[in-house]
């Protein structure tokens, strides 16, 4: 964490011999984060008291301490990795850190505080590569979510730099996972599938493994395969990367999400992969054969929907499916009872074969149910965690 310029053995100011200076302690808490991104869970467990315990030390600090640059980054660095504020704060009242480049100190302050168009200014002139390599890495990890919504690529380059000046560490981690995002925002297949592997080889047993997960899938569902089917061989490729019970997880919330969004052809894709790798897993097949028969729900004029819907057993499915297995029994029961007109127009007898006039409102009302379901699934039971 120290400066190129500054050897860790140098002498601590006079008088903040007695007690850890602020960068001992801060590289402390990053120790433990960096334990949890490689899947210490009791090292995540710890890090939130660490931060409040830390907190007093900081703000009690010899103000001596503060004119070692080791100590003023350690501050910009505590602030960035979630401690409060105040410490930048009481800082920049002394006048500009010691140690730090201009507009640091106050756009980091900026940006935890939520000014994001201040923050912007302060900080998108900086060069993380000239910081020390910490404070590097997150300072373009900060810059990246920064223009995140306005310049994608560019965010995509600065994940890139924060994960080569902090490799092994939670801001490598939190770029990848960042990444896996972005690149679902542009529909960039190839680097979604770079990042994932990524990300698999270097952090899957992180704690935040399931938020990568949840992102990925979000990811996916945004590229709409439904309408590209060409796209998902590529899809179901990237997730081999992940193991069967991984692969298995991410078709469902692919699946689900799809269902929920009207989408399904991609529904129906995503269902029928999940239930290859299904295995004894009871909930898991009653998971996919709902995501599977509701999906096609709005195109079967047939019984088979309905059928496999009123096969699948209630009580295998998590409580916030069961709203989307009524809703479906529902407007299956509706499509496969509504009624077949018995005399046409000789324009409607005109029209192609393959046309059905009864579809559209069909399709809408299957649409509305689904659109139901996802107003049901807002309220979950107390103590139901999305999925």
């Amino acid at each position: 964490m120290a400066a190129p310029a500054l050897a860790e053995t140098s002498e601590a100011p006079a008088g903040a011999a007695a007690q850890p200076q602020p960068y001992q302690l801060v590289r402390t808490l990053q120790s433990l984060q960096n334990q949890a991104a490689l899947g210490n869970k009791a090292a995540h467990a710890a890090q939130r008291g660490l931060l409040r315990e830390i907190e007093a030390p900081l703000a009690n600090a010899d103000p001596a301490a503060w004119s070692d640059p080791r100590n003023t980054r350690a501050a910009v660095l505590y602030v960035l990795s979630g401690g409060q504020p105040g410490i930048l704060d009481q800082l920049l009242k002394q006048g500009e850190p010691a140690g730090l480049p201009q507009g640091l100190a106050l756009g980091a302050l900026a940006y935890v505080m939520g000014d994001s168009d201040k923050a912007r200014a302060l900080l998108l002139p900086l060069d993380p590569a000239s910081l020390a390599d910490a404070l590097g890495g997150q300072l373009a990890l900060v810059q990246a979510n920064l223009i995140a919504r306005t310049d994608q690529k560019r965010a995509l380059t600065l994940l890139d730099q924060a994960r080569l000046l902090a490799p092994g560490t939670l801001v490598e981690e939190a770029a990848l996972r960042r990444a896996i995002f972005i690149a679902g925002e542009i529909s960039d297949l190839d680097r979604l599938e770079k990042a994932t592997s990524q990300y698999l080889r270097r952090f899957d047993n992180s704690v935040y493994a399931e938020s990568f997960r949840q992102s990925f899938a979000a990811a996916l569902v945004r590229f709409d395969v439904g309408r590209d089917p060409a796209k998902f061989p590529q899809l179901v490729a990237t997730l081999r990367a992940f193991d069967e019970g991984q692969q298995r997880a991410v078709f469902l919330i692919v699946a689900r999400d799809a269902l929920i969004r009207g989408r399904f052809e991609q529904a129906r894709r995503a269902a029928n992969e999940a239930a290859k790798l299904s295995g004894s897993d009871q909930e898991a097949t009653s998971r996919a054969a709902l995501y599977g028969a509701a999906s096609r729900i709005a195109g079967d004029r047939d019984e088979a929907a309905l059928g496999a819907l009123k096969a699948i057993d209630a009580a295998r499915l998590p409580a916030a499916d069961k709203p989307i297995l009524e809703t479906a029994l529902r407007v299956a029961t509706r499509i496969v009872d509504w009624p077949v007109a018995t005399t046409q127009t000789p324009q409607e007898n005109a029209a192609p074969p393959s046309f059905d006039t009864g579809q559209k409102p069909l399709v809408a009302a299957a649409e509305r149910g689904l659109d139901e379901a996802e107003n049901l699934l807002k309220v979950k039971p107390k103590g139901e965690k999305a999925r």
